[in-house]
């Protein structure tokens, strides 16, 4: 007699392991802190209520919505984790409204109208932060200076290098000595730093740093809440991949296939020719790094097998690359990932392992 037990299939991912949901969010919440909280400090009182709303408005959308729902998921963390990455991928001068509704976007309609968690077939913090990127683009890129530099002189590195070089700057002295040339106001720790290491450790070797080299190594730019700072993301990620909760392949094949098109291709845009990008500059400026490693390492949105991860890696850096160069700098990040996120089964389907066939069995 057949067993008639039903067969229950719980979301995706379908990979045992000793890691929960919760342990997931909770962990990688934690490691967000850090740059999160030099944001804060970096920003002032700005940011820290943009971080709070965002969050805050995740967790009360998520309540109401498992309410209705009947789906009592608050406690696995992954509304807070959403509402924190949508604050980190805001600029601190943002009205306030902008994040409350990028978060009510993205639980309701990204994450609990699919079925809630490990149903949404898209990151739903990218979905929040493209649906307000996409309905109110001036306010979602209201900059405010850094730390140490003068008032009223907000505009992220990015961008002003491409106003740089429409306004005619000559880029061959690097992007750093473009942006110099335009004013571009590095605090003046930096100028004292970087005056120190040229007199006293480069001037015997004939060369010396730029302004700038040491507000990009530390963050102290202007730029969104939580992507400035790319040491204390990276330390993040180190606490991730230590406690196995993210897997390597996504996020080194992302920043490898970024970094190396931006260096051989990045410069023919800006009039340097090949080999003349400035990859490292376009590392430390906009969110590849907290999209590598926080958001496009996401196990239900990203493929499953390994080689799937690799090539959904190296999707994700070219999207990047050709979006930041040839469209709006600051959505190339959120916009790639999401159509990595459309594309992401399809590579598991091509990457799977296919069993050995009988016929092709040799007997020795």
């Amino acid at each position: 007699m057949a067993d008639s037990t039903p067969l229950t299939v719980s979301p995706a991912p379908h990979v045992g392991g000793l890691i929960s949901s919760a342990r997931l969010n909770w962990s990688l919440a934690l490691s967000l802190l850090p740059a999160s909280a030099w944001g804060v400090f970096l920003f002032g009182f700005p940011a820290l209520q943009v971080l709070a709303v965002a969050a805050a408005t995740a967790l009360v959308a998520d309540a109401a919505a498992s309410l209705a729902w009947g789906r009592a998921v608050l406690r696995d963390g992954s509304a807070a984790v959403t509402g924190l990455l949508i604050g980190m991928l805001m600029p601190p001068a943002v009205p306030l409204y902008v994040p409350a509704a990028a978060s009510a976007f993205g639980i309701i309609v990204v994450k609990q109208s699919f079925g809630g968690l490990g149903r949404n077939w898209m990151n739903p913090a990218l979905g929040g932060v493209v649906f307000a990127l996409f309905s109110w683009a001036d306010a979602a890129t209201r900059w405010l200076p850094a730390r140490g530099t003068p008032a009223g002189t907000a505009a992220a590195p990015l961008a002003a290098l491409r106003s740089a070089l429409a306004g005619g700057a000559q880029p061959t002295g690097g992007v750093l000595s473009a942006l110099g040339a335009r004013g571009y106001p590095w605090s003046s720790l930096d100028g004292r730093v970087v005056s120190w290491v040229n007199v006293h450790v480069l001037s015997a070797v004939g060369l010396s740093l730029p302004g700038g080299v040491f507000d990009l190594l530390v963050g102290n730019i202007p730029g969104r809440i939580g992507d400035v700072s790319v040491p204390l993301l990276m330390l993040g990620a180190a606490f991730l991949l230590a406690r196995r909760v993210i897997r390597w392949q996504v996020p080194v094949a992302y920043l490898a296939s970024f970094l190396v098109a931006a260096q051989v291709f990045g410069g023919l845009p800006m009039g340097r020719g090949w080999f003349a990008g400035a990859a490292l500059f376009q590392l430390f400026c906009g969110s590849v790094v907290l999209g590598a490693f926080f958001m496009a390492t996401d196990p239900v949105t990203s493929p499953l097998t390994r080689g799937g991860r690799v090539a959904y890696g190296i999707c994700l850096g070219l999207l990047t690359f050709l979006l930041r160069y040839f469209g709006t700098p600051g959505f190339g990040v959120p916009l790639a990932i999401l159509l990595g996120n459309c594309i992401s089964p399809l590579l598991d389907k091509i990457a799977r392992p296919r069993a050995a066939s009988p016929r092709k069995a040799v007997v020795q």
